[in-house]
């Protein structure tokens, strides 16, 4: 009778350690909710695409935007939480606010690609004496263009001229129309001309590829940046908002077909089967963890040696000077409780 009563004792605190550890773990999961609806701004195009898993979450309320240049008076005006944006925008930003966005992390990296019709290039100097249509003049195309050429000896204007024209769509229907032309484009159009193009079209260079051995980092094209006083006052909000766009990205990179679906339904492509092609060159990333490679610490590493090439290839890129450090979030701000 004493043993069965010892057992049956023993039996009560099990059950009871249980169910506090479920009530424990209700509270953490109740912790971990947002404090207020986030906003967030993206571009029609990769960052839009990594976002897709949150455009119908009410938690969120996610805007795409056809052009930069839309983009700017929401974050400067404070009507957005966080925004994806071309890198060189996060220290221009910083340099017209006065400190008051954060550059989060790399979004983006590489999707910029320089193809041919019908041309053969080995390396970069065999463009010598060419033209390449791109689009994206006094932006990151332009001066990361700058940044490659010159590291291969050649200098823009003049041993290579460039043609600019107003939106990617124009530049690659030149590149698809004249045979010998050679274009500077991002996914997900790379990989549309490459499926339209067929034979004909060509992709001569990757740009992250060109940008990784003229800096010895990869190459940022788009970055996510954020409000400095929602990371300083809502830094709980900040780890949750990173956690579902992460989960989200890495959601996107597995290029399902369900993936696929959502980003024609939410009319970032037409053809599913597109997208599934463009999806793993489109390089979608997020630094949001504190510890290993996908650290905060490496993304604002990345970010750093960006804008201090951008500076030295021209100091408007960047808004006219280096901004100061505090434009990278390296960890999480310490909550006091």
């Amino acid at each position: 009778m004493k043993n069965k009563l010892i057992t049956l004792i023993a039996l009560a605190v099990l059950i009871a350690g249980m169910m506090s550890l479920a009530g424990c773990g209700e509270k953490a999961e109740e912790e971990a909710k947002l404090s207020g609806k986030v906003k967030i701004a993206c571009l029609n195009g990769p960052t839009g695409m990594g976002l897709v898993d949150l455009m119908d979450n009410e938690d969120y309320g996610i805007k795409v935007y056809q052009a930069p240049t839309d983009v700017l008076p929401a974050i400067i005006k404070g009507d957005v939480d966080f925004a994806c944006v071309p890198s060189n925008l996060a220290a221009v930003l910083y340099n017209k606010t006065k400190g008051k966005v954060t550059c989060v992390s790399p979004m983006v990296k590489g999707v910029l690609h320089i193809l041919g019709n019908g041309v053969e290039a080995e390396s970069l100097k065999d463009l010598k004496g060419k033209t390449i249509v791109a689009s994206g003049q006094g932006g990151t195309p332009e001066y990361a263009l700058q940044v490659v050429l010159e590291a291969n000896g050649l200098k823009m204007g003049k041993d290579v001229k460039v043609e600019w024209l107003a939106n990617h769509a124009d530049v690659a229907a030149k590149l698809m129309k004249n045979k010998g032309a050679v274009a500077m484009l991002p996914e997900p159009f790379v990989s549309t001309v490459l499926t339209k193009g067929k034979d004909k079209v060509a992709d001569l260079f990757d740009m992250n590829e060109l940008w990784s051995d003229a800096t010895s980092q990869d190459f940022p094209m788009g970055v996510l940046i954020a409000r400095t006083e929602f990371v300083t006052e809502r830094a709980e909000d900040l780890k949750i908002v990173l956690s579902d766009i992460k989960a989200s990205i890495d959601d996107v990179n597995t290029a399902s077909d369900e993936v696929a679906q959502k980003i024609v339904d939410n009319g970032f492509l037409a053809d599913p089967e597109i997208a599934k092609k463009a999806i793993p060159n489109c390089s979608l990333c997020l630094y949001s963890d504190e510890d290993g490679g996908n650290s905060l610490a490496a993304g604002a590493d990345i970010m750093k040696t960006f804008n201090e090439t951008m500076f030295k290839a021209s100091p408007k890129s960047v808004g006219g000077k280096l901004p100061g450090e505090d434009l990278y979030l390296t960890a999480y701000p310490v909550v006091e409780k």
